[in-house]
């Protein structure tokens, strides 16, 4: 069994269509936001700019959040973890929006046949 074209067909779906990454650039702009809130405005209460982040990569982080839970009890899940799966998280979101995108692309060989009484206009001209 060979891993790398699996791989080089993940990364493709992941990062080599145009959907995915606008949505890679949302959550690393979310991402960024956040921490730039987070280490230079200075708050009286709580800053919900990590929320962003969180929606973005809804509803893949909730079950990877409810793992983390499961495993580290009421301690909590500590920090790293969170931020982990939100990185898991983009990516597995990405992915899936790269399958959709390829689905509804179609496949590129049929983009101009026009099909008419199951004959392709394109190949044997009008009927």
């Amino acid at each position: 069994m060979n891993v790398t074209p699996r791989l080089r067909g993940a990364a493709r779906l992941m990062f080599g269509n145009p959907v995915s990454l606008v949505y890679l650039a949302l959550v690393l702009a979310a991402a960024l936001f956040a921490v730039v809130d987070l280490a230079f405005v200075q708050h009286a209460d709580a800053s919900f700019s990590g929320v962003w982040v969180a929606l973005l990569t809804a509803p893949t982080v909730f079950p990877l959040w409810l793992a983390g839970d499961a495993l580290w009890g009421e301690a909590g899940s500590p920090q790293w973890y969170l931020v982990l799966t939100l990185a898991v998280a983009a990516l597995v979101n990405a992915f899936l929006l790269g399958l959709v995108h390829r689905a509804l692309r179609g496949r590129p060989g049929t983009r101009g046949a026009v099909v008419s009484g199951g004959w392709h206009t394109q190949r044997h001209g009008e009927h």
